[in-house]
């Protein structure tokens, strides 16, 4: 019994969570008791005064209520503290059940020596204050039914026995009376005290629960704005923090949205694998964190594409922007290979109150857009300038949207001639639109926008219905070639709608020529090569244009099935220059060698037309054979010249002679 007693006891504030949460308890509640314990001691030595000597009426409360308000001073100032730490609350628990038991016992002893003076009025006062004195510290201590016991047990015994031996037979009862309620109102404090701990444990448990759905939101939170590959965050994190950014007044004018997109990725990715494509971004990004620094946070907006918020001024993040270029464009080590990609940058900077978070990313992206366009691997920045020609390119994308390719597309077609007979092999049909409400339209810039959407498509088989058309109309030894877009060739569905038409118009499909630039051929080498083959297989011929001027040339030459190759005009402007002439040269004899025909694109003069024959290039394209017709235009050139509408054989020698003059 002994033992359970004393576990009992050794068990206050070995639980930390009850033990805080009755030290916090107690810091309200032991003022009130000391308060009472304050007026009752007081109002018991006045009304002993002059009936017990001084010592017991004066100098002993004054020592006692000293030490009093010293613990109530204590515990009021303990009050506007932080809570306790365990360590702490136990301390705190285990020092106001032995004070409790201390003060019991001094208090006591002061009551006794006061019973014995008075009458016995004035003794039952002295009982009153007792026993009530009692009854209120076991109930401020409920939270703490160890003190609450220590404090019954130092007072009860002694007290009761003070007054079943005083002379007046009414303290008898009241001694019997007061030990009853003391004994009803500690099962109560039991009682009480289990559902604090009860409810404690209950608050706990709650309050882990709450824990632990904050913490699992938290988690939820960052999987949803963080991209599994690079750590970083990612297009759902970009976009809120962009939100806040345009609404953000210290932003403006110092604030600026990038994106960035890898170049050449898409080759390495489908070469080496999707495995040593996760390691490049993984490389790259961190390239990209390193020297992103404190003022910029990245963020991976899918695939190759990344997001960027540079807290700087224009100046600075540009500066920031090339210096990312420059570092992502050295060599990256993978395994055993050595990768050299490229990296654009779009910036758009925020300079316009009020401006909407799609609109700054919308900018940055038409940016990235030019920047890859014109000049990969560099940064552009959003201008006024560009706005105007983005909202250009935008009429005329919904121009495009409505565009009957039957009836409002035109052709022309540019004659191409034999270069030592003059004689007219055919030509190539180019496409013209003049839109209703925009007028003419120049084909580099409608082509370029029709090949983002489908509309290309549907050009592309308008163009080659109508060259079918002129075919028709032609001698069976004339030819028309037709541009086929980087779009086309990575659509089977178009390709086979190519082939279909061809088969049902009756025409020999070796009179049909598709030219197709490096570019076009590079955006996608496997499909592409492979959408060749199905129309050389068909009998069509494939003639590469702008030879030259692509990243692609001799190394990927030998595996596209070709039967003609085009030098870019660029070359036919720059003949009097020794490098442009050598090239030019060297692409004439790689044809010979190869068994392919040339053709000589932006002849507009009897020079350069002399230089391409003399170095045996076959066939001339230019201004100075014809510049590209109206079919009605091209068939009357042709009847009224015999298929010989230049005598380029005579201006040749013309040109030869004035040489040899010279």
């Amino acid at each position: 019994m002994l033992d359970k007693l004393l576990d009992w006891f050794r068990e206050i504030g070995r639980d930390p969570i009850l033990a805080k949460a009755q030290a916090l308890q107690m810091r309200r509640q032991v003022p009130l008791l000391y308060s009472l314990l304050l007026i009752n001691s007081t109002s018991i030595a006045w009304s002993q005064f002059g009936l017990a000597p001084l010592a017991l009426t004066v100098s002993v409360p004054a020592l006692l209520f000293g030490a009093t308000i010293s613990r109530l001073i204590y515990w009021m100032r303990a009050r506007h503290k932080p809570p306790p730490t365990p360590e702490e609350a136990k301390r705190q628990l285990r020092t106001v059940t032995c004070i409790g038991g201390l003060s019991s016992i001094a208090y006591l002893i002061w009551a006794l020596l006061l019973l014995q003076y008075g009458d016995a009025i004035d003794q039952a006062h002295v009982a009153l204050y007792v026993s009530t004195t009692v009854l209120a510290c076991i109930f401020c201590l409920f939270q703490l039914p160890q003190a609450a016991v220590v404090v019954s047990a130092c007072v009860l015994p002694g007290f009761l026995v003070a007054l079943i031996i005083q002379d007046h037979f009414i303290f008898s009862p009241l001694a019997m009376n007061v030990a009853l309620v003391v004994l009803v109102l500690l099962r109560v404090l039991f009682n009480s005290f289990e559902s604090f701990r009860t409810e404690v444990a209950a608050r706990e448990k709650l309050a882990q629960q709450r824990d632990e759905m904050v913490r699992l939101n938290s988690e939820n939170h960052a999987l949803a704005h963080t991209d599994s590959l690079t750590q970083l965050p990612n297009r759902r994190r970009f976009l809120e923090d962009l939100s806040a950014m345009a609404v953000d007044p210290s932003c403006l004018g110092g604030g600026v949205v990038g994106v960035i997109d890898l170049d050449r990725f898409k080759s390495v990715n489908d070469t080496f694998g999707h495995h040593l494509g996760d390691q490049l971004l993984k490389q790259v990004s961190h390239r990209l964190r390193q020297s992103a620094g404190p003022y910029a946070t990245l963020y991976r907006l899918g695939g190759d594409e990344f997001g960027i918020l540079i807290y700087l001024p224009l100046a600075q993040a540009e500066q920031f922007a090339e210096r990312a270029c420059e570092e992502i464009a050295k060599p990256i080590q993978l395994d055993d290979r050595e990768i050299s990609i490229g990296v654009s940058f779009g910036l758009a900077p925020y300079i316009d109150a009020g401006v909407q978070p799609r609109d700054l990313w919308e900018r940055a992206d038409q940016a990235l857009y030019h920047a890859k366009r014109h000049q990969p691997g560099t940064v552009f920045t959003y201008t006024q300038d560009l706005e105007f020609l983005v909202r250009g390119e935008q009429q005329i994308e919904v121009e495009l949207r409505s565009l009957n390719t039957d009836e409002d597309l035109d052709v022309r077609v540019q004659p191409v001639s034999d270069s030592t007979s003059g004689v007219i092999l055919g030509g190539e049909v180019l496409v013209r639109w003049t839109s209703a409400r925009l007028g003419p339209i120049p084909p580099q810039r409608f082509i370029t926008i029709a090949e983002r959407s489908s509309v290309i498509h549907r050009i592309t088989l308008t163009v080659v219905k109508r060259a079918l058309g002129i075919l028709a109309q032609l001698p069976d030894h004339l030819s028309l070639a037709v541009n086929i877009s980087a779009s086309d060739l990575n659509s089977p569905d178009t390709i086979e709608r190519v082939l279909s038409a061809v088969r049902d118009s009756g025409i020999d499909p070796s009179r049909l020529w598709f030219e197709v630039t490096e570019t076009a051929v590079m955006h996608d080498v496997d499909a592409a090569i492979e959408a060749l083959r199905m129309l050389r297989t068909a009998g069509m011929k494939i003639a590469l244009d702008d030879f030259g001027t692509g990243y692609s040339s001799l190394s990927n030459l030998h595996r596209i099935p070709l039967d003609r190759v085009k030098i870019d005009q660029s070359f036919a402007t720059d003949l009097q220059d020794n490098y442009s002439n050598s090239i030019a040269l060297a692409v004439v004899n790689l044809c010979r060698t190869l068994g392919l025909s040339c053709v000589a694109e932006g002849v507009e003069t009897p020079e350069q037309a002399a230089i391409f024959q003399s170095m045996g290039c076959e066939i001339l394209q230019g201004y100075y054979i014809s510049e590209p017709l109206p079919v009605s235009r091209f068939m009357e050139m042709l009847a009224e010249h015999d298929c010989t509408a230049f005598a380029v054989p005579a201006l040749l020698e013309q040109v030869k002679a004035r040489a040899l003059k010279k």
